[in-house]
């Protein structure tokens, strides 16, 4: 799978600045369609057919009970940039926070963590990390590369003779990740930029306590060949 990236335009800008007001505070959203607000989430499907969204702030979760996107559009655990507006808080015995419709929501690309291995061929093209954060058992990752016009492929590799959770619990276990791109030889021309996600519930799925993420990538804005990130995964109970 690669992705299509978008230039930085104005509007691209502007929609990543109204997303952090956006998230800032919940107890300023107020009902009615005339607001409306922006933030990163993960649909979830139960088997009833029901649509929650539950947003990457605070683990917030909105019950979609009206929707201008059709309800086959969202697939369980999809992770997406949502556009929604309050309709009215929930009541203290109902398992969401508010009653909601959604007015755009558009996919953030969701990718396996892959098994470094002999021959490997994932790339090794430099990007720059404009963000990164967990939210329910996913690692997102905003970030920029140069080129201009052709599909981009982001992995984050795992080396298996690096992968180790230790058995005791209370103990740190640390993974070593390698977060990589290939441009597929895409001119150097323009700044674009990307969104995409990693589960790592299904990467990780025996860890119980904390787990140490020691993340490199090729970064185009340092002299060193390699950058280095730490993150701690908290892993769900039932992702």
């Amino acid at each position: 799978m690669r992705f299509f990236l978008k230039q930085p335009t104005t509007r691209v800008y502007l929609l990543l600045a109204m997303l952090a007001s956006a998230t800032s505070c919940m107890d300023d959203r107020d009902a009615g369609y005339e607001k409306f607000f922006l933030a990163y989430g993960t649909a979830e499907r139960p088997a009833d057919g029901d649509l929650f969204i539950v947003l990457d702030d605070n683990d917030t979760t909105l019950f979609v009970s009206e929707s201008a996107v059709p309800a086959e559009f969202f697939k369980d655990k999809m992770r997406l940039i949502v556009d929604y507006s309050i309709l009215e808080r929930a009541t203290p015995d109902q398992p969401f926070h508010y009653n909601a419709r959604v007015n755009q929501a558009k996919e953030i690309p969701t990718r396996d963590i892959a098994w470094e291995t002999a021959g490997d061929t994932t790339g090794n093209d430099p990007l720059a990390v404009e963000n990164y954060w967990l939210a329910r058992g996913f690692l997102t990752f905003k970030y920029r590369v140069r080129g201009r016009s052709r599909p981009h492929d982001i992995h984050l590799v795992c080396r298996e003779w690096q992968y180790h959770l230790n058995d005791k619990p209370g103990e740190e276990s640390i993974v070593y990740l390698d977060l990589r791109h290939d441009a597929f030889d895409d001119p150097d021309r323009e700044n674009l930029t990307g969104l995409i996600s990693f589960p790592l519930y299904k990467a990780l799925p025996e860890a119980v306590d904390p787990v140490k993420l020691r993340i490199s990538y090729n970064d185009t804005e340092k002299d060193a060949d390699k950058t280095s990130i730490e993150i701690t995964y908290y892993p769900l109970k039932q992702p």
